[in-house]
C-alpha cells in the first residue's frame, strides 16, 4: 500500500512562509506608512494565520493517518515494521 506523504508539501509550504516573512520584514525596513500597515493587517497577517492554521491541521491529520494505515494493516504487516 502506498504511504500519503504531507510532510514534504508541509515543509515546503513552512519554507515558503519563512521566506515570506523575511522578505515582508526587509520589505518594511523601507516601507513604513499606513498602507504598509494595512498591507501587514490584511494580507501578511492573513497569510502567516492561515498557513500556520493549515500546517496544524496537516500534523494532526498526519498522525490520524498513521494510526488508521497501522490498524488496516494485517497482524503480519505490523510485526514487520517493528
Amino acid at each position: 500500500m502506498k504511504r500519503l506523504d504531507m510532510t514534504s508539501p508541509a515543509a515546503r509550504l513552512d519554507d515558503a512562509l519563512s521566506r515570506l516573512e523575511h522578505a515582508w520584514y526587509e520589505t518594511r525596513q523601507q516601507w513604513n506608512d499606513p498602507v504598509a500597515e494595512r498591507v501587514d493587517e490584511q494580507y501578511i497577517a492573513t497569510i502567516r494565520a492561515r498557513v500556520r492554521t493549515l500546517l496544524d491541521a496537516v500534523a494532526k491529520s498526519q498522525t490520524v493517518l498513521r494510526k488508521a494505515e497501522y490498524e488496516c494493516q494485517h497482524p503480519r504487516e505490523r510485526t514487520q515494521q517493528l
